[in-house]
């Protein structure tokens, strides 16, 4: 794949963004955390199942430099609960470099 190309990869775990390969990723979009589920105001979620705490949800930089969109997405995950933690469908435009 020519450097020029934008690399876009789809990761259910957003942990996989710290990895080896994500230095050679341009987007990286993923899920997994819901967001948090509960979210305690000024506090944030207090239980993430994601090495990297900073991976709750939205844009985010990974620590090997690829851009990570996190959804919340719709649903939740052991309990059926969400506080705090509204559910999103994204919808994310993607346009090219001038």
């Amino acid at each position: 794949m020519p450097e020029s190309d934008c690399r876009i990869v789809l990761a259910h775990n957003p942990d996989t963004a710290d990895t080896s390969f994500s230095s050679r990723v341009d987007l990286m979009l993923s899920g997994h955390t819901h967001g948090g589920q509960v979210r305690i105001p000024f506090i944030g979620p207090p239980v993430l199942p994601v090495r990297n705490k900073n991976y709750s949800s939205g844009l985010k930089s990974s620590l090997r430099g690829a851009t990570v969109f996190i959804s919340r997405g719709i649903g939740w995950a052991i309990l059926p609960v969400r506080f705090n933690c509204f559910p999103e469908i994204a919808v994310l435009e993607l346009i090219p470099c001038p």
